[in-house]
């Protein structure tokens, strides 16, 4: 089984994100800070990254480039509340897998995440 870790401030939001993960059979862990997942990830080893772009005190572009300078390679998705214009320098930088707006809703982002696993 796939694990994925899903990192949000608005838990609504990752609570319905984590519903739809888990009922394709995805093992789902929920973190709502950067902080947080990144000690997560300092102990466990998942297969993939759903991380929120906008969040307070250290955002998505923080994580994942925390994770890189730490060695972390594991595939990276950012999930968007609106277009990021800056997306496109991040992921050439820092080797991201891709991103989905929360407004593609749930089929889009479980087509994203089923091409990378």
């Amino acid at each position: 089984m796939e694990r994925i870790l899903l990192v949000d401030d608005d838990e609504d939001m990752m609570m319905l994100t984590s519903r739809w993960l888990s009922k394709e059979g995805y093992d789902v862990t929920m973190k709502t800070s950067g902080k947080a997942a990144l000690s997560f990830l300092d102990e466990n080893e998942v297969d993939l990254v759903i991380l929120d772009y906008a969040m307070p005190e250290m955002d998505g572009p923080d994580v994942l480039k925390a994770m890189r300078e730490r060695g972390n390679m594991v595939n990276v998705i950012f999930r968007t509340g609106k277009d990021e214009s800056d997306i496109e320098d991040i992921a050439s930088k820092y080797s991201l897998s891709g991103s989905v707006s929360k407004a593609e809703g749930k089929k889009k982002l479980l087509e994203v995440v089923g091409n990378l696993l």
